[in-house]
C-alpha cells in the first residue's frame, strides 16, 4: 500500500482542485486528480521541453473532453514515474495534450502551472482511494 499526501488547493470561492506533487524522469511535476478524466494526460509543452528524444504516437479512438471533441492527442511512455516511495519504471500509453488552456487558468488565478491530470487508469488499476479526512491519495 501507498499513501502520498494531497493538497486542496482554492482556485476561488467554492472551487477547488486536487493536487499532489510526483515526477517523471527526475523532473518534478504538480498533477491535478481528475475523477472525470477516463485518461492520465500530460502537458505537451513539458514533455517537449524535458524528453525531445520521446516518442509521441497519434491516438488511436475518440478524443474527447470537457473542452470538446476532436483536439489532437498523442501518447507516449513516461519514464521514471514517481508518487512518494513509489515507483513506476515507465508509466505507459499516457495522452500527451496541450495544457495552455489549463495553465493560462492557472496563471490567471496567479498558480503556479500544472504538468500532469492523474485519471481513472491509474485509479482503477492501484485500486485507488481518495481520503480527503486525512489529505491523502491511497492505493496499491
Amino acid at each position: 500500500m501507498y499513501e502520498t499526501p494531497l493538497k486542496i488547493l482554492q482556485l476561488e470561492k467554492g472551487d477547488y482542485h486536487t493536487l499532489l506533487n510526483g515526477s517523471v524522469g527526475g523532473h518534478k511535476i504538480r498533477i491535478v486528480l481528475d475523477t472525470g478524466a477516463s485518461h492520465s494526460c500530460v502537458d505537451k509543452l513539458f514533455v517537449n521541453q524535458m524528453f525531445p528524444e520521446l516518442k509521441l504516437e497519434p491516438n488511436e479512438g475518440v478524443n474527447a473532453g470537457i473542452g470538446g471533441i476532436g483536439f489532437e492527442v498523442l501518447v507516449a511512455d513516461l519514464p521514471d514515474f514517481r508518487l512518494g516511495r513509489y515507483r513506476q519504471k515507465v508509466f505507459p500509453n499516457t495522452a500527451v495534450i496541450d495544457f495552455t488552456h489549463i495553465n493560462a487558468a492557472y496563471q490567471f488565478l496567479h498558480r503556479k502551472p500544472v504538468q500532469m491530470i492523474l485519471g481513472n487508469d491509474f485509479y482503477i488499476q492501484h485500486k485507488a482511494v481518495i481520503d480527503y479526512g486525512r489529505n491523502k491519495l491511497v492505493f496499491f
